[in-house]
């Protein structure tokens, strides 16, 4: 055997031994999601477009995940805040939220909650969009992620839908301002011709 037939031999086997340990070696587990544990509650009206939404205790002292259904029947200015209820008197009630997520219906990205108050200034986080956001009929779901210490902790939530007025209204209401607005410069017209004569 030549030089480089042994070159290319012991090429070849370390190449067969490598794929043996790739085909040996055990695929990655996938990760897995955090569990939907504690109580969550949906006391959200389709009709309204408008409700409340939250968890009313039973989260262990670990990490966990709710997920939130919400059925919006028309399209409006979403506004939507959530918090948890603390004092320094029962850390076994304390949450430390780390994710909310609002994604489907017509978003075409999902909307990140952002913290507005929390800690370390106090026990209490308020979480919530920074700025009402157009939104169309359709299913949204929001997932919350956080830790909690204890079963004691509960966390609540509002979600609503503020109505957008339709052309034909904004219309009907430019007209009756600029009616009313119209009658009360003639009034003044008429009132201030009567004072001089």
């Amino acid at each position: 055997m030549t030089k480089y037939g042994k070159i290319i031999g012991m090429a070849v086997a370390a190449m067969v031994s490598i794929a043996a340990v790739a085909v040996a070696r055990p695929a990655p587990a996938p990760a897995k999601a955090l569990p939907n544990i504690g109580t969550p509650f949906n006391k959200f009206s389709t009709l309204a477009s408008t409700g409340t939404f939250g968890n009313n205790g039973g989260l262990t002292s670990a990490s966990f995940s709710n997920v939130f259904t919400f059925v919006v029947g028309r399209a409006g200015d979403l506004s939507a805040d959530f918090s948890n209820s603390a004092s320094r008197n029962n850390a076994n009630g304390d949450i430390d939220f780390t994710s909310a997520v609002l994604s489907g219906g017509s978003l075409t990205m999902p909307l990140s909650f952002t913290r507005l108050l929390g800690e370390p200034v106090r026990l209490t986080e308020v979480w919530g969009l920074t700025r009402a956001t157009r939104i169309a009929a359709g299913t949204y779901t929001l997932t919350i992620g956080g830790r909690s210490f204890g079963t004691a902790s509960t966390y609540s939530g509002n979600f609503n839908v503020a109505a957008v007025p339709e052309p034909a209204s904004w219309a009907m209401m430019i007209v009756g301002v600029g009616i009313a607005g119209g009658a009360l410069r003639r009034r003044r017209v008429v009132a201030a011709n009567t004072a001089f004569a």
